[in-house]
Order: C-alpha cells, then structure tokens, then sequence
C-alpha cells in the first residue's frame, strides 16, 4: 500500500482522479494535510477543487485506484459514513443550520436526549453553553439562528461541526467559508480556526481570497485543470507566484493593455447630489475605464447606484452621449445607453433559475427593429454577443447559475453591449469572484471600452484600480478629492487621499 503520512493526525490523499461523462475533471490529485495545521486548497472555478472535497464528503466516487488515509488509517473515498468514522468534518457554503431553531437545538440535534427530538431540553442547553464557552464563542444559546449574524452562523456551524471534541477529529473541511463575511467578521472565524490548530486539530481551508490564503495557511495546495500544479508552505511564495500558478500564465498577462482613450465625451456629470455624495462633477472619454476609490461612507459607493438611477438624485445633471437628463430611474437609464452592474450580481443583475440566452436579452430591448424578440431570434442573436465577450461555455440554453464568476460578468457585460450601451457602471465588479475569473472580467471590460464604451467601475481593490484604469478618482467625506493619472496612480496616492483630513 506504501508509506502513509501523518500517522497521528491529518489527511492524505493519492491518485485521485474523477471522470463525467468521458470527461477527467480531477487527474490523480495528490494531498497531504499535516496534522495541527491550516491547509488552504485553491484554484480556478472548474479546477477541481470542489470535486475533490465532494469524493472525500462521499458525495461522488472516486475513479478506481484512489486511495486516502485519516490519522494514518485507511479510508474508503466516496463513502460519507466512512468519512465521518474517520472523523472527517465538513463545513459547507450554505452552513447546514435550521434558521428557525435556536443556537443550542442546532448544536444538539443530532445528539441521543431525553427530550422530544426537535426541541433541546435544559441539560441540551446548558451543554450548548459549556461548548460554547470552551471555544469563547458569546452567543446566546436560546437565540434563534435568524437571528444571528453571518460570522455567528458561520462560527455556530464550526462548533457545531466539531462538537465531538477534537480526540476524535481527523480533519475540519472549510468550504468558502468567508464568502459572505466582512474582513472584521473574517478575522473572528480565523480567531477559532487558530485555537482550533493550537489544540492539534487539522484543517482543509477552501477558499478563492487570496490574501486570506497568507494570512492564516500554513501551507496551500493549487489545482489547475484538474491537476495539483502546487504544494509548498506559504512562507516560501508570495501573491504574485500563486496568482501565475493559478492562472497557468505570467502576471503582465493578467491585466490586458487597454485600448486608447479618444476625444468623445461619453459621460458627464455635473453637480450630482444625492445620498453621501454632494455635488461632483467630472467627465469620461469613449473609450477609457475610470476608477472609484474611497473609504466606506466616503461616497464611492454611493456614486454608480446615482448613475444608474437606482438611488435618488437631490440634484445635478448626467449628459450620456450628448443627451442632458436631470432625472434619472432604471428605466431611463437603459434607454439612455447607460449598462448598470451592481455589486450583488447574483441577487440584482441577474436571475440565477433563468438561462444565459434569458439573461443575456433581459433588458428586452430591441438590438432591430421589432419590439420583442422570438425565442428563435433569441437565440440565434445571444452566440455572436456570447462569441464576442468570449464566454465559455457558448451554451445559450445553459443555466446562468452553472457558469464562473468571470464568465456570468461576461454574460452582464454582453447584454448591455447588444442594446448599444454607451457607458456602462460597475460596482465592485470582482467581487466575489475568483482569480482566473477576475482575469476574464478585466477582459470583458477592456473589450467593450475597445469597442468604444467608456467603463465606471468602483472598487476597494487599489491594485486592480491602477492595474485596469486610466484615471482614478478617490472620494472622501461624500465628494471628490483627487484625480489621479499616469505616474500620479499609486496605491500610496489612493491610500494618502482616502485617508487624509
């Protein structure tokens, strides 16, 4: 069988390989997660990475000649009873918590009790308590979990996952688990992972956050077409090494050259007033991709909801190619030629249950001359738009949901293009998105400003700010601060105008 690893503690896997239909999505995949340590497991969207922890949850088999050991013992890979034997624990996306029971009944649920099974009875509490307290958690053993916040949900379930104690815990398996946390609620859950590592117990961290990769791993593992492409301990590499590895292409290749600026006012805003914003003003070119920078509450994120008529203006004027509007709503805002990407793309700039030919021609604006368009024209007026912006896969009848981050931003971007937006407005448009993703927007929005757009992006991302625009403006105290260009558009420029006053 050969020579097994960690034999007091911790994961390994060998030669695991899967197949779909004739298709290999994970190629005799390697892992070794050392006992009392953080592994972080990254990668592309359709790297692999999501397979490999669903065969060792036991929800897929592994092709034959996989093999896995926890502590040291043999495990049967694609069998969830046999990874929760090994004491293998798993933490997924969506947490698994029953919102409408209270903290303890969701610790204790699956536990024998003397009380009726749906409800926890008081020895049930005072045990939720006691473990609680043991991990230094302040949460409320009778609030209901609706109730709870995000970094408390995401914790209650950690705790809840590693109820038995840690002398019977292989490995804890985190999957996405800061996805919907602020960097304040992310730094509690690293808190618990920290005295989790402290007290021995090892963790399978997945995540597509880069920086949080360095912040609390002590080593990462890249999948790259299904392949592991990297192993090493994240004192030896830095972000740039992992971001090319993930990729699979060098960094100068990861921001595209943007397309030259040209004399055309696409946009002008004149003393636009609204919420925390008051009276900015400022131009952009055909062509060119201008950047939002500013704390939160300076305004940045308030200025793309104004322009694309989604919040209300007090005052002040919008010029979008040459026509003047003092008043603008969703509605007058598309048939101005302005595209609105918010930053919750999945909750309100697009509808995940429909298809991407459904989304692509959503605005239901005519790209001829009829009013609407039959479900034939539809689709053979999506590929070419799908083509052009270069989503993969080129599947109209896809599900919008099935697609990458990336390439769902391309499908946004692509709708906007086929009504002739002149402008287009993004807020934070790599949130949530990962690496290779991200490389796939930046792209798309080089390629509509190509195709003689102007691009308005907001984002709190300094790097990617000068890495894809011409210009930057930083906002501070609801109004506009700087101008920042050429040589003039550092991080330090950003940062100092951001904070100064």
């Amino acid at each position: 069988m050969g020579q097994v690893a960690n034999p007091k503690g911790g994961l390994r896997l060998e030669n695991v390989s899967k197949t779909f239909s004739g298709r290999r999505v994970l190629a005799d995949a390697d892992l070794d997660v050392a006992a009392g340590t953080i592994h972080a497991l990254v990668g592309a969207n359709g790297s692999g990475k999501s397979t490999l922890i669903k065969i060792l949850a036991g929800y897929h088999d592994p092709d034959s000649g996989a093999r896995g050991w926890v502590s040291g013992e043999p495990i049967d890979l694609g069998s969830h009873a046999a990874a929760t034997a090994a004491g293998v624990r798993f933490v997924h996306q969506d947490l698994g918590l029953l919102a409408d029971m209270s903290v303890a009944e969701n610790l204790t649920l699956d536990e024998e009790s003397g009380a009726s099974w749906w409800v926890a009875n008081r020895a049930d509490a005072n045990r939720a308590r006691a473990l609680l307290r043991d991990y230094d958690l302040e949460l409320d053993a009778n609030e209901t979990v609706s109730e709870l916040g995000a970094a408390e949900r995401t914790m209650l379930a950690v705790v809840r996952a590693i109820r038995d104690g840690l002398d019977n815990l292989g490995l804890l398996v985190l999957d996405e688990p800061t996805g919907t946390l602020s960097n304040q609620e992310t730094g509690q859950l690293f808190e618990l992972l920290r005295a989790l590592r402290g007290r021995g117990a090892s963790v399978l961290f997945v995540t597509h956050r880069l920086e949080e990769v360095f912040e609390i791993a002590d080593r990462v593992t890249v999948l790259r077409d299904g392949h592991k492409v990297l192993d090493a301990p994240t004192a030896e590499i830095d972000e740039e090494q992992l971001v090319e590895t993930i990729v699979g292409r060098p960094l100068e290749d990861f921001y595209p050259d943007p397309p030259p600026v040209n004399r055309e006012v696409l946009l002008e805003v004149k003393d636009l007033t609204g919420p925390n914003v008051e009276s900015v003003s400022f131009l952009v070119h055909g062509g060119e991709i201008l950047g939002l920078a500013g704390l939160t509450g300076s305004g940045r994120e308030s200025i793309i909801p104004l322009l694309a008529g989604v919040a209300p203006w007090s005052a002040g004027e919008l010029q979008i190619a040459g026509r003047r509007y003092t008043r603008l709503n969703p509605h007058t805002a598309i048939e101005a030629g302005l595209g609105y990407v918010p930053a919750d793309r999945k909750g309100l700039g697009s509808i995940a249950e429909m298809t991407v030919r459904e989304n692509l021609t959503l605005p239901r604006l005519p790209a001829r001359s009829s009013r609407w368009l039959s479900l034939r024209e539809e689709r053979k007026e999506s590929v070419p738009w799908l083509e052009q912006l270069a989503v993969q896969p080129n599947a109209p009848e896809a599900l919008f949901a099935t697609l990458s981050g990336g390439n769902q931003q391309r499908v946004i971007l692509a709708r906007w293009l086929r009504v002739g937006s002149r402008a287009f407005v993004l807020d934070e448009p790599t949130q949530g998105v990962d690496v290779a993703g991200k490389a796939d927007i930046y792209e798309a929005l080089v390629a509509a400003a190509r195709a003689g757009a102007c691009v308005v992006m907001a984002s709190t991302d300094a790097d990617e700010l000068m890495a894809t625009c011409d210009r930057v403006l930083v906002f501070r105290s609801g109004r506009l601060c700087a101008d920042l260009s050429g040589d003039g558009l550092t991080a330090h420029a950003i940062s100092h105008h951001e904070h100064r006053g």
